[in-house]
């Protein structure tokens, strides 16, 4: 479960800005809150959704996480001399001098983390990370300076890891790598727990659902079950991945298209999706109507690509970081998904969602939203820079409608366009 994370000197993001999963005292809505033994007095929320202007930083905020995870995850494999992908605030001089920073507080087997780095293009300024088992504070490292190593624990065995990790690399992923239990713990709640959902089009996530559609027959009735409860007039789901040899693809197939595919193979995996809906002629029913998936509707084919994740992440109580929910899905099917996470008796290991979106109708629904779950980012108009505040700041009445103040810019965050003609 994450906790909080904060971000500093990234692209948008000039000063810190943190995003905190952590419940206000606020009584409402208790089934959209989650209950840990690790905050003996704090709840967590199930799911937070981030409003904002058009490049006022919403997706910026979710991009820092995917690239953390990136980061964690793929860092020992560079050489030396390899660059960091490095993207500090651009409109302050100063600040292009300045390490990125980030910090992520989660939860992983019941035990609180915190882990923390600093970097520029070159190298890893800083890194930490530390642990409180038994409610008590432990660090497993602190890095500083690049090369200047704290241990408590492990000490012999961690100075060796050290020494072998070089100026570019995460020590986390480096240790990692060299199986070090304390670490893995923390790489592994990057590489599996948090799960960022970037473009929402790309044809990995329909891959995905398809994998879980053959993969057994209870996934595939969950996943039927879920399409049919939205109200797409399903009736049933025929999916299966072929493999197909290059070299058995059409002599008039794009070669340019064809070595792209290939990249060091000599097959590639082609998915097939059937989806067969309720047909008469007059009164009578005709059976085995299909659809292929191109000729479904844009909304059917994008709830059909997210489903997969969606059930995966409540399956498994994932972080599920997604950037604008609301494209191309009718409002109704947007409350669907986000209702699923709220609903504790589908959302048994405690899953957790990030979203930006633009629908404003979800700020009206009634019982959906508490003050804590709705987020804004706004650009500040001395620096050009990006705030990130929660609705919960504004002591909104429960009785406020939030939507005519969103929109009325009451909250900030909203774009306000001038009336000036174009020509």
């Amino acid at each position: 479960m994450l906790i909080e994370f904060s971000i500093e000197n990234f692209r948008s993001i000039k000063n810190k800005v943190t995003l905190s999963m952590v419940a206000t005292q606020d009584s409402s809505l208790e089934n959209n809150l989650i209950n840990t033994d690790v905050l003996k007095e704090d709840k967590l929320l199930r799911s937070v959704a981030l409003y904002g202007a058009n490049a006022s930083g919403k997706t910026n905020v979710l991009f820092a996480l995917n690239f953390l995870k990136a980061l964690v995850t793929k860092s020992h494999t560079y050489q030396k001399g390899t660059g960091i992908k490095f993207t500090p605030f651009k409109f302050d001089k100063e600040y292009q001098a300045k390490p990125t920073k980030f910090e992520v507080t989660f939860i992983k087997n019941n035990i609180k983390y915190v882990y923390g780095i600093s970097f520029n293009k070159d190298r890893i300024i800083d890194e930490y990370l530390c642990y409180y088992p038994n409610d008590k504070k432990a660090l497993i490292f602190e890095r500083k300076d690049t090369n200047k190593y704290n241990f408590t624990i492990d000490k012999s065995l961690q100075k060796f890891i050290s020494e072998r990790t070089l100026d570019n690399v995460l020590y986390l992923s480096k240790s990692t790598q060299e199986k070090y239990e304390k670490t893995s713990v923390a790489f592994d709640w990057f590489k599996d727990t948090l799960q960022v959902v970037g473009h929402t089009d790309h044809p990995a996530l329909t891959d995905f659902t398809v994998k879980l559609l053959t993969k057994d027959q209870k996934l595939k009735d969950t996943i039927l079950k879920a399409l049919t409860v939205a109200d797409l007039g399903i009736e049933d789901i025929s999916a299966s991945i072929k493999k197909l040899k290059i070299d058995d693809l059409p002599p008039d197939f794009p070669p340019e298209i064809k070595a792209l595919m290939m990249k060091g193979k000599n097959e590639i995996e082609q998915t097939d999706i059937k989806i067969f809906h309720k047909m008469t002629n007059g009164k009578k029913v005709i059976p085995n109507t299909h659809l292929g998936f191109d000729e479904e509707s844009e909304g059917t084919r994008r709830l059909f690509s997210l489903i997969g994740t969606w059930i995966d992440a409540l399956s498994k109580g994932l972080i599920l970081v997604v950037d604008e929910l609301d494209t191309k899905l009718h409002h109704r099917l947007n409350k669907f998904l986000i209702r699923l996470f709220h609903d504790p008796t589908q959302n048994k290991k405690n899953a957790q969602l990030i979203f930006t979106t633009h629908n404003i109708l979800l700020l009206e629904e009634e019982n959906l939203f508490r003050r804590d779950q709705i987020w804004f980012t706004e650009k500040n108009p001395e620096f050009g820079s990006t705030d990130l505040y929660s609705l919960a700041e504004f002591g909104v009445r429960k009785d406020k409608n939030i939507k005519i103040g969103y929109i009325t810019g009451r909250y900030g965050a909203f774009p306000f366009i001038k009336e000036d003609k174009i020509f």
